[in-house]
């Protein structure tokens, strides 16, 4: 099992240190497309409509506006995106969208500061390999989740071989007792067996929590155990309908304009507001309201044409099953505990990327100790 996971736990532990820390490293990364000039901020912002047919004319008809992010920051640009799936042969992730672009438009001029092909985006790519392996969800995915359960095995009958049969083993168990004579074996040997005790329980969330993306039946098996212990059915909030805007309002703007206004009003602490536009004739209009924790995150679907909110779904509506579920990302980021958690996540899986390293170097050195000794007999 480690031999045939290890390349993949590699890869996996070292993608996992980068999008640790994704949403505090593209902003300082990116700052130049991410926000807008200091002499433009004392400007009024221009309208959603305004906007966005700024981006549709960049596109054309060809490529409709997707989506779009609006971060509750006035120093910030409104990032467009224009995607669509696609059913194209081949093997890679890129394959399964014909084209999946980017637009960041300064919200004060309307005017392009910067657009790229998404798919090729460096961070992007980066969550793809941690993701699928770069290929498709159907065949990447497999692959990435039985190496993941791999390693959980592997975790636990490390632990037990870790385990001191006695107060002498005990000693070296738990840290490094290492001398000018020690050898490289053996400084190998205590570095995996160490710092592996010391990541096992972190190292093993972030297995269980890669096995619920990665599995269905898994992710099905978690909200069934969770919802029987609950005994709740799956719930959703259904507020009152928002009346149209009356007929003093400025009739300008459009619906989407009048459901920012609404939704920064209801929800002015939010980190941000993505919009999901509708792929198909007579589809809702997608609000994501989302906060530092992902898990606090509200989802609102309006009436596109006249903009009568349809329901609202927030963390306290969904049953145990489905709050585990929201739950997942907060907890294989370690964002869940802030900053601490994502330094926690970044270190055990820059162990857990070490330990196939560390582990292959000990089977080897074994195996060739056993050929030796089978040699000289």
């Amino acid at each position: 099992m480690g031999l045939l996971s290890s390349l993949i736990v590699f890869i996996l532990g070292i993608t996992g240190c980068i999008l640790a820390f994704v949403d505090e490293i593209k902003p300082l990364i990116y700052k130049s497309h991410y926000e807008v000039e200091h002499s433009i901020q004392q400007k009024q912002q221009q309208s959603f409509s305004t906007l966005l047919h700024a981006a549709e004319q960049y596109w054309g008809p060809e490529k409709p506006v997707s989506a779009v992010e609006i971060e509750n920051n006035p120093h910030r640009t409104w990032h467009f995106r224009a995607y669509r799936q696609d059913d194209h042969h081949g093997i890679w992730y890129w394959n399964e969208k014909k084209y999946y672009e980017s637009s960041f438009i300064n919200p004060y001029t309307a005017q392009k500061v910067y657009s790229e092909n998404a798919e090729f985006e460096f961070f992007r790519v980066i969550l793809f390999i941690h993701w699928s392996l770069l290929l498709k969800n159907e065949i990447g995915q497999p692959i990435v989740g039985t190496a993941t359960l791999f390693f959980v095995i592997l975790l636990l009958t490390g632990l037990y071989l870790w385990w001191p049969k006695n107060k002498k083993a005990r000693r070296v168990r738990f840290w490094f007792r290492w001398k000018n004579e020690t050898g490289i074996k053996r400084k190998n040997y205590d570095v995996h067996n160490i710092l592996g005790f010391y990541s096992f329980a972190v190292a093993l969330i972030l297995g269980l929590t890669g096995l619920i993306w990665a599995f269905s039946w898994f992710d099905q098996s978690v909200q069934k155990v969770l919802n029987k212990i609950e005994n709740k059915t799956p719930a959703t909030d259904l507020l009152i309908p928002i009346q149209p805007p009356p007929p003093d309002v400025d009739t300008n703007l459009s619906v989407y304009d009048h459901i920012l206004k609404e939704i920064k009003q209801t929800y002015p602490d939010a980190q941000a507001y993505y919009f999901y536009f509708p792929q198909e004739d007579k589809a809702p209009l997608n609000v994501y309201i989302r906060y530092e924790k992902n898990y606090a995150s509200i989802i609102r679907q309006y009436h596109a044409e006249n903009g009568h909110l349809i329901k609202s779904i927030n963390f306290s509506s969904k049953n145990y099953g489905e709050k585990m579920r929201a739950l997942n990302y907060d907890i294989h980021l370690g964002s869940i505990l802030g900053i601490p958690g994502k330094i926690i996540v970044f270190l055990a899986s820059l162990i857990s990327a070490s330990l196939p390293i560390t582990g292959f170097y000990i089977w080897y050195n074994r195996r060739k100790k056993k050929k030796k000794k089978g040699r000289n007999l």
